[in-house]
C-alpha cells in the first residue's frame, strides 16, 4: 500500500466517522432543552461532558500506544452507543442526562490520539512523495464533509419525526437511534479500513501501571517545557474555551435571532453543514494559504487565529439570520484554517512511540478549556447574556493568538 491508498482508505473512514458525530451536533443542546435544562443546567451537563474527557484522556493515549490504536479506537464506538442510549432513556431525569455526558465524553477520551497516531505513523513508513500536510488537508476536507452531511441529516429528522407524527418523547430522539445504528455499522467496517500491523509493541504483558503513569507524566511534563509544544498546548487550552462557547450557545442565540419564525429545525442542521463546508475550504486552502506567510505555521496560526477573535465579535453583534450566518462561516474559516499547522508542529515535536499520548494532551487542552467554559460561561449566559459571553470570548482570542509569535521557526524534537 503506498500514501495515496493509505490516504483514500483513512479519508473513507473518517468521512464515516464524523458523519456519525455530526448527526447530533445541530440539535444537542436542544435534545437537553427538551430534557428541561436551563443554561446553568446545560453548563453543569457540558462540564461533565468534557471533565470526564479531559480527565481520562491522557492515560488512555498511552493504553493506545501500548495496546494498538485501532483497539481502542473501536472500544470507543462501544462507550458511544452506551452514552447515546442512556441519553435516550434519560427523558427527565438529570441523573441519567449526567450518566449519559460522562459516556459520551469518555467515549471520546478513549478515541482521542488513537486514529490520528495511527495514520502519521503508518503514513511516514510506506512509499510515496505525498506529504503530511497536504495529506492531513485532505483528510480534514472529508472530515468536514462528513460533519456536514451529518448535520443535515441531523436537522432534517426532527423535522422529519414531525411530519409523521411518530411517537418518541422527543423529535430529536431519532437522532439518538440513528447514531446507535450507525456506530454498531462503523464498528465492522473499522476492520475492513483500519488494519494495523505494528503489533510488537502493543503487547499488553509489557504494560505495568508504573510504567503507564511514568509514561503519560514524562509526556506531561514535556508538552509543557518543550519551547514549541507548551504554546501549542496553551493556545489549543484558549482554543477549546471558545469552542465551547460556540458549540453551546450558537443554537439558542440563533433561535433568538429566529424569533419563531417558520425556519423549522432544518435551519440548524443547514447552517451546521456550512460551518463544516466552510472549516473544510479553510482546511484544503491551508497549503496554498501558507504559501502567503512564507512557509511560516507560526505567522499563520498568529493572524488566522486573532482575525477570528474579530469576526467573533461581529457575530455576537449580528441581529439578523443573513449576518449571523456571514459573520459564523468567516469566523470558522479562520478559526480553523491553523489547524493543520498546529498538528504538523504537534507531531513533528513529538517522539513516534509517544505520539499518541501527546495528541491526547493535547486534546485534552481543548476538553480542559471546555469544562472552564461551560462551568463560567453557563453563568454568564445565564446572567448577563450570550453576546457579553461571545464578547469577551473575541477578545481572549485575539490576545492569546500572541502566543503564537513566540514558537521559534525550527523543529525542536522533544526528548523524554
Amino acid at each position: 500500500m503506498n500514501k495515496k491508498a493509505l490516504l483514500k482508505r483513512y479519508c473513507v473512514h473518517q468521512g464515516l466517522h464524523w458523519s456519525i458525530i455530526g448527526i447530533a451536533i445541530p440539535v444537542l443542546v436542544l435534545i437537553f432543552q427538551s430534557r428541561g435544562l436551563n443554561f446553568q443546567d446545560i453548563g453543569v451537563v457540558m462540564a461533565v461532558w468534557v471533565g470526564s474527557t479531559a480527565a481520562l484522556e491522557i492515560p488512555l493515549g498511552g493504553i493506545a500506544d501500548k495496546y494498538g490504536r485501532r483497539n481502542i479506537y473501536l472500544l470507543s464506538l462501544v462507550v458511544n452507543v452506551i452514552g447515546c442510549l442512556t441519553l435516550y432513556f434519560a427523558s427527565d431525569s438529570f441523573l441519567l442526562i449526567i450518566t449519559a455526558a460522562f459516556f459520551l465524553g469518555t467515549s471520546r477520551a478513549i478515541y482521542s490520539g488513537t486514529l490520528d497516531a495511527w495514520f502519521y505513523d503508518t503514513f511516514h513508513t510506506i512509499r510515496g512523495e505525498l506529504t503530511y500536510h497536504k495529506a492531513i488537508s485532505i483528510v480534514n476536507v472529508m472530515v468536514t464533509i462528513g460533519l456536514a452531511i451529518g448535520s443535515l441529516i441531523g436537522g432534517w429528522l426532527p423535522d422529519y419525526v414531525v411530519s409523521l407524527s411518530i411517537n418518541l418523547n422527543s423529535i430529536y430522539d431519532l437522532n439518538l437511534i440513528l447514531m446507535c445504528i450507525a456506530n454498531f455499522s462503523l464498528f465492522f467496517i473499522s476492520f475492513v479500513l483500519i488494519s494495523e500491523e505494528k503489533v510488537e509493541r502493543y503487547n499488553p504483558s509489557k504494560l505495568q501501571f508504573k510504567q503507564l503513569i511514568h509514561h503519560s507524566l514524562n509526556a506531561i511534563r514535556v508538552s509543557f517545557s518543550h519551547i514549541i509544544l507548551k504554546r501549542i498546548m496553551q493556545t489549543t487550552l484558549v482554543f477549546g474555551f471558545v469552542l465551547s462557547s460556540v458549540e453551546a450557545y450558537w443554537q439558542p442565540y440563533l433561535s433568538e435571532v429566529i424569533n419563531n419564525k417558520a425556519y423549522g429545525v432544518i435551519i440548524f442542521g443547514f447552517i451546521s453543514a456550512l460551518y463544516f463546508l466552510m472549516a473544510g475550504t479553510s482546511s484544503l486552502l491551508s497549503v496554498p494559504l501558507i504559501r502567503l506567510f512564507k512557509n511560516s505555521h507560526r505567522e499563520l496560526l498568529f493572524v488566522t487565529r486573532s482575525l477570528s477573535g474579530v469576526f467573533f465579535i461581529f457575530l455576537a453583534l449580528s441581529d439578523t439570520v443573513y449576518s449571523f450566518i456571514i459573520c459564523y462561516l468567516i469566523f470558522f474559516f479562520l478559526f480553523t484554517a491553523g489547524n493543520n499547522s498546529e498538528m504538523v508542529l504537534l507531531n513533528d515535536n513529538t517522539d513516534e512511540e509517544r505520539r499518541s499520548t501527546m495528541l491526547s494532551i493535547s486534546s485534552s487542552m481543548v476538553t480542559i478549556g471546555s469544562v472552564v467554559a461551560s462551568l463560567l460561561l453557563g453563568y454568564v449566559s445565564e446572567q448577563y447574556g450570550i453576546v457579553v459571553n461571545w464578547i469577551a470570548c473575541g477578545f481572549l482570542l485575539i490576545s492569546s493568538s500572541l502566543l503564537f509569535l513566540l514558537v521559534p521557526a525550527k523543529e525542536v524534537k522533544a526528548v523524554l
